[in-house]
């Protein structure tokens, strides 16, 4: 039996559909990340979930029990709404610590969740006293600190400066493994979700994309939607012809690639190449398909990587070398670039088309 199902939700708000037939379903101890874009419908399968709304058709099941007409105080779930909802009068202890008061448990945990976000020095202060990453982590404090069988967090990071959003994600996940919680954990940061989830849910317009691991998720993507929304990707778009054991392909703009057999046996197919699935080289390359001169528009310095912006028969393909492989290139460099068969991702070409696949509705 799992923790947590979904089935088949619905919600509307007027002429907007919010949720489009959802369901999914979590395993006791699970730590979910629900990741997708703005107007997904995460806050309000969360809102769902927590009972604060009703769907307008579908159910909600907690431990087997049906809790979709039950009211939130009856559901042992914890929700830190993205707003925090902080009781402005009180202080921070009060207002970590009320749940429990209320329901006449010790204090112990409220302490220990202070501790965990770096505040329990703060606890005497007034919420309207600290900044707005102080009242975000306050607020997660209270959440972890209620005692609930299920927690639901809200986009509980993104007020965080980028090391504390490092240091309290794995101290977050830490910590719900440590008490055995069972954790969805709503956001729109590829990389959070991605580093600290068991699994992964993409949304996108209101239905579900893709579930699974992350490295399947970013790996295997289901969809050009998915994909594209992991990271910036190399889109070319093209007419594919089977040739032996092979796939040619007639990129728009590029020429003629060949790559590994596809799966689809579409003819009007997008191909998706990672960026540091892109090799370039200053020398020519020994590999005798897939091999393209170009030059470099642009090098982005990321730390751990350069990203390379290159001009190829007029596509821009972009590239990222580890830090150190970039050495002597520079802007207008004439460079090599090749992409592997192997590491395609090919996908028929969306009926609405791709700008509407990549950036409006549907799903």
């Amino acid at each position: 039996m799992k923790f947590l199902e979904v089935r088949s939700v619905f919600k509307s708000y007027g002429s907007i559909r919010a949720l489009r037939g959802v369901s999914i379903s979590v395993d006791k101890g699970e730590y979910l990340c629900i990741l997708g874009p703005t107007g997904a419908g995460k806050t309000t399968l969360l809102k769902i979930i927590a009972g604060l709304i009703k769907p307008d058709r579908g159910r909600v099941l907690i431990e087997g029990f049906d809790v979709t007409d039950l009211p939130p105080e009856l559901r042992s779930v914890s929700y830190m709404p993205q707003g925090y909802a902080l009781f402005p009068h009180m202080s921070v202890w009060d207002n970590v610590s009320y749940g429990l008061r209320v329901r006449g448990l010790p204090l112990d945990r409220a302490e220990e969740a202070l501790k965990m976000v770096g505040l329990y020095h703060r606890r005497f202060s007034r919420v309207y006293e600290l900044s707005g990453g102080q009242q975000q982590r306050v607020a997660l404090a209270r959440a972890i600190a209620a005692e609930a069988k299920l927690l639901l967090l809200d986009e509980p990071l993104s007020a965080l400066d980028a090391l504390l959003n490092l240091e309290l994600r794995h101290e977050l996940r830490r910590l719900a493994k440590g008490l055995g919680l069972t954790v969805l954990h709503v956001t729109h940061n590829t990389e959070e979700a991605l580093s600290i989830a068991d699994r992964v849910v993409i949304l996108r317009k209101g239905v579900v994309q893709q579930v699974g691991r992350p490295s399947e998720i970013y790996l295997k993507p289901a969809n050009i939607f998915t994909a594209s929304f992991l990271s910036e990707v190399n889109i070319l778009e093209g007419l594919a012809r089977v040739s032996g054991e092979k796939s040619v392909v007639d990129v728009r703009g590029l020429g003629k690639l060949v790559l590994e057999k596809p799966s689809t046996k579409a003819s009007h197919v997008v191909v998706i190449y990672r960026p540091e699935d892109v090799l370039v080289s200053s020398n020519t390359p020994s590999y005798k398909v897939n091999v393209f001169k170009g030059e470099v528009r642009s090098i982005e310095f990321l730390g751990l990587f350069s990203r390379l912006r290159i001009q190829v028969n007029g596509l821009e393909i972009i590239a990222d070398l580890w830090s150190g492989e970039d050495r002597g290139l520079k802007e207008d460099s004439r460079v090599y670039v090749y992409f592997d068969p192997r590491l395609a991702l090919v996908y028929p070409y969306p009926r609405e088309g791709l700008h509407v696949e990549l950036y409006e509705g549907g799903g």
